[in-house]
């Protein structure tokens, strides 16, 4: 449980870094480079916690063409994990709230 607390925080602290520097680089509005981005990361990490979906799917048809068409391809269900990239995600967007909060 603590290693998954400290993956969270390195991610939401890696999150963090990269908005506030694009922010302050590119002399953006903080409060709008948060939002974007937060979602982004949202997005990314929903794509890539998610089983089911086009990636797997590719990876299915490879294993078939592999295996001269004697693999059967299971019908999946889309299934979400939950790790500390999705939640350090949806932290950065609660932070995003908090600062618009305090902010605006």
């Amino acid at each position: 449980m603590k290693k998954y607390l400290i993956s969270v925080l390195v991610v939401l602290a890696i999150e963090l870094g990269i908005l506030f520097g694009i922010s302050f680089f590119f002399d953006f509005n903080l409060l709008s480079t948060m939002f974007f981005g937060s979602v982004s990361f949202v997005l990314l990490a929903f794509i890539l916690g998610s089983t089911g979906d086009v990636f797997s799917k590719n990876s299915q048809v490879a294993v078939f063409d592999s295996l001269a068409g004697s693999y059967q391809p299971k019908h999946e269900k889309m299934t979400l994990r939950v790790g500390p990239v999705m939640v350090g995600s949806i932290l950065c967007v609660l932070v995003y709230f908090g600062m618009s909060f305090f902010m605006g």
